[in-house]
């Protein structure tokens, strides 16, 4: 199940993401524009049902600023905890 949960979000990062941003998105610096795109990845793979650890392991960061971006979205009202998985406001 992990592997095919990889499949599905290295798949949704390439049709959210130009090629440009996705050597931002993996980018060893800390640039307030990584973070927004690490930021809109997390909520979009997270939309999609991709549980957390899957997401950090797919965005190369770890599972607690996975998150961590994610109650911070929570919060803002783009994404809604549903149990045990994010989904859609």
């Amino acid at each position: 199940m992990i592997s095919s949960a990889e499949v599905k979000a290295k798949a949704i990062l390439e049709s959210l993401l130009f090629e440009c941003d996705m050597k931002k998105l993996y980018a060893p610096n800390r640039s307030q524009e990584k973070v927004e795109l690490i930021r809109a990845s997390v909520a979009e793979l997270l939309k999609n049902g991709i549980p957390t650890a899957v997401v950090a392991k797919t965005l190369k960061i770890c599972q607690g600023s996975v998150q961590y971006h994610a109650r911070r979205l929570e919060a803002q009202g783009k994404i809604r905890r549903v149990g045990m998985f994010w989904g859609n406001p």
